[in-house]
């Protein structure tokens, strides 16, 4: 394996990069988010694989035409909210919230909620042409709110996204611009929505309940699976974080945003509520008595690989945890051979300021490169990892992921 590390060197204030995603023209594109500093936006880079340098190719304040300094809470941030438009050529990207206003340092939505000032103006979908390298539309999507999560029925031309911080799921129809609220989900929001062959998303909701939204009926259902966990754990919590799917069976693999996390294969066609197997704990062993966050025993970055195998990377630590962090942290990426059910061990992830344990998320560059998001670092960066078995000029619907 080899790897290098892209710092967001020309955005030193950057401090989280939470969405990575693939374009329908192959590339991979990143976002470098500002959320803890008061008055920032975030900036859409794209990686050059060929001069393995960093493309920064527009700020969201300024294609919004909401301004960092203007004294609400920023568009600081891309948050799993990346989706590629075969049909257009496009790229479309949802903002979301969490930077305070310039000269603060918090930012809290509800507090703000009638603030004519300060108020957060709302979620903007933008969307660029990966072809002509141009923003062609920027809309208010989501008044008020941000978006946590997005996902893109190409067939319908309809968009689902979850809202923070009401929680509520949504769908945007992309030719009329009408926005439809399906309901309230709970109190923590799940991280990523996926879609089946027929355009059916699913999502958990907080208490480790399968949610399904059926598009003919227009309607959000509750089915019978719920988030598999460790015996020590309740239910609670387990919303989904990340999901990718196998082009050649359909299966869908899932973790949860939940410590001691279970990987998890879903069968969306098989009979009328799917199936869903539970494929154990993947995080590191530890004392179960132990304080723990989701913040230290993390699991993200799936990618399907040009090998027809699954990556993730997990974090590892080693010293007594305090729950947030350890003596020492790192990020192991892992791949699975999902027919002998083997995992393969490839090497640690490191590089740039702060910790190197936490990966948002991973996308496949029709190259087959892997590139991985890091968080907890300030600037933020990737990760850009080459494998020498994979690949290298694949088709669409090896690397592309209709979710964010």
């Amino acid at each position: 394996m080899n790897f290098k590390y892209h710092e967001f060197s020309e955005r030193p204030l950057s401090d989280s990069c939470w969405s990575v995603q693939t374009g329908p023209d192959g590339r991979v594109y990143i976002a470098s988010c500002t959320e803890h500093t008061g008055g920032e936006t975030a900036t859409v880079l794209r990686l050059d694989e060929t001069t393995e340098t960093l493309e920064y190719l527009f700020d969201l304040d300024e294609v919004t035409g909401d301004l960092r300094d203007s004294g609400r809470a920023t568009q600081c941030k891309i948050h799993y909210s990346f989706v590629p438009d075969r049909e257009k050529g496009l790229l479309h990207a949802a903002t979301h919230l969490s930077g305070p206003p310039k000269g603060e340092k918090h930012y809290n939505p509800w507090a703000s909620w009638n603030d004519p000032v300060r108020a957060f103006r709302g979620a903007y979908l933008i969307s660029y042409d990966t072809s002509a390298n141009v923003v062609t539309e920027s809309r208010l999507m989501i008044p008020k709110e941000g978006c946590r999560c997005l996902a893109l029925d190409e067939h319908r031309r309809v968009l689902y996204a979850v809202t923070y911080p009401r929680d509520h799921f949504v769908s945007y129809d992309l030719a009329t611009g009408r926005l439809t609220d399906h309901g309230r989900i709970g109190s923590v929001n799940t991280q990523c929505i996926f879609l089946d062959a027929i355009g059916r998303a699913y999502l958990f909701d907080d208490s480790g309940r399968m949610l399904r939204f059926d598009p003919e009926r227009q309607r959000l259902e509750e089915l019978p699976h719920c988030y598999p966990h460790e015996v020590y754990q309740s239910a609670w919590h387990g919303v989904l974080y990340d999901a990718v799917a196998d082009p050649r069976s359909g299966a869908i693999y899932m973790l949860p945003w939940k410590a001691h996390a279970h990987l998890v294969r879903f069968w969306p066609m098989e009979g009328p509520l799917g199936r869903l197997e539970d494929l154990g704990p993947i995080t590191q062993d530890r004392d179960p008595r132990e304080v723990m966050s989701v913040n230290l025993d993390h699991v993200g970055g799936l990618v399907w690989g040009a090998d027809d195998r699954l990556y993730l990377v997990k974090a590892e630590w080693s010293g007594k945890s305090t729950g947030c962090s350890g003596k020492t942290t790192s990020s192991m990426l892992m791949r699975l051979d999902p027919e002998k059910n083997t995992w393969e061990r490839l090497g640690a992830l490191f590089g740039g300021n702060g910790a190197n344990h936490y990966v948002s998320r991973g996308a496949l560059s029709a190259r087959g490169n892997m590139v991985f998001g890091k968080i907890m670092a300030k600037p933020a960066g990737a990760y850009c990892v080459t494998l020498p078995d994979h690949p290298r000029d694949l088709r669409p619907d090896q690397y592309l992921r209709l979710w964010g």
